[in-house]
């Protein structure tokens, strides 16, 4: 009886894990990575260095919006919030992150991911979901 209540739960969530949302994932995930190859090898425009060049403009606004406001809920640095600039408030929280342990950096990039695909999916669903989907989304890429 337990397991089919389980069964049809996990039907029931995974129902609400549509393409639109995977496609959201992935530029979230997209971002993420390429957030973390800055951390190894520093550049001197971050937007333009993390935000796929594939997206269209729209997105790409969201994307900035979005990344200016996951960075401060973030919060590993209160410093960071005092920058206006996102480039320089960016910067601030890669150096933050670099002080982190790098299975903290992960959780901590993987975090922001989920934000910002919640917030190009139009915040649909409970941030508990993007967090889920999220981290299936990104472990499953990484047993490939």
């Amino acid at each position: 009886m337990l397991c089919s209540k389980l069964k049809s739960s996990y039907k029931m969530l995974l129902s609400q894990f549509d393409s639109y949302l995977d496609a959201h994932i992935e530029t979230a995930l997209a971002v993420t990575t390429a957030i973390s190859n800055i951390i190894a090898s520093p550049v001197g425009d971050i937007i333009t260095a993390i935000i796929p060049g594939n997206v269209d403009d729209a997105i790409r606004k969201e994307l900035i919006a979005a990344l200016g406001t996951a960075v401060e809920a973030l919060a590993i640095a209160d410093s960071c919030k005092l920058y206006a600039d996102l480039n320089d408030k960016l910067k601030c929280f890669l150096q933050q992150l670099q002080l982190r342990d790098p299975q903290l950096q992960q959780a901590i990039l993987q975090k922001l991911a989920s934000l910002l695909a919640g917030t190009l999916d139009g915040q649909r669903l409970a941030q508990s979901l993007y967090d889920l989907f999220t981290q299936a989304k990104y472990t499953a890429s990484k047993s490939k």
